[in-house]
């Protein structure tokens, strides 16, 4: 059986004893250049990553106002009413003000720190560095966002876990797919 110790983080609880701890600012860096989303295609930060702008979303007038998105870089919206809005981008582009741009400082597995970043401790975690006046206008800015702890498994088991991760969410894909087509088996 694996050895766990206490994180002394509430958020993340007991992990295995040869983990580390980080702030989030030990690996990533702020990326806060300012261009033009007819320079550099525009994206959307959302629940489902960082992806091609969407087509519903306001848009400005203003095409200069935007920030630089590498791909690679770590996307993630500040704002509480857009929780769990994040993911690293798969593409260069231009995304709104509103989101914080972290730039991964050394080697990390990219889908290791995605699951991390996509569940709901870490969103709860994220909330609450926050400030504001009222919930849908609460922000956690980089200041803040910097000082979250972080488990720090190391590279090999990061690729293990996240290995593991998307062998168990193609699974979980693919059920869904099956039960999806019996339904309409019997729709039709």
């Amino acid at each position: 059986m694996r050895e766990m110790k206490d994180s002394g983080v509430e958020w993340l609880g007991e992990v295995p004893a040869e983990w580390g701890f980080d702030r989030l600012g030990g690996f990533f860096s702020l990326r806060s250049e300012k261009v033009s989303d007819e320079d550099y295609a525009p994206l959307s930060v959302t629940k489902g990553g960082v992806v091609p702008q969407l087509s519903h979303v306001a848009k400005s007038d203003d095409h200069a106002n935007r920030k630089l998105v590498c791909k690679g870089d770590f996307a993630i919206n500040s704002r509480s009413d857009r929780r769990n809005s994040c993911g690293f981008a798969s593409q260069d582009g231009s995304v709104s003000l509103i989101n914080t741009i972290c730039v991964p400082r050394g080697e990390i597995e990219s889908r290791y720190f995605g699951y991390l970043f996509d569940s709901s401790q870490w969103s709860d975690e994220f909330y609450s560095w926050g400030h504001g006046i009222v919930a849908d206008l609460w922000t956690t800015g980089w200041n803040d966002m910097k000082k979250i702890l972080l488990p720090v498994p190391p590279l090999h088991e990061q690729r293990h876990i996240a290995d593991f991760l998307d062998e168990k969410c193609a699974e979980i894909d693919r059920a869904v797919s099956a039960a999806e087509r019996s339904v309409q088996e019997y729709v039709v």
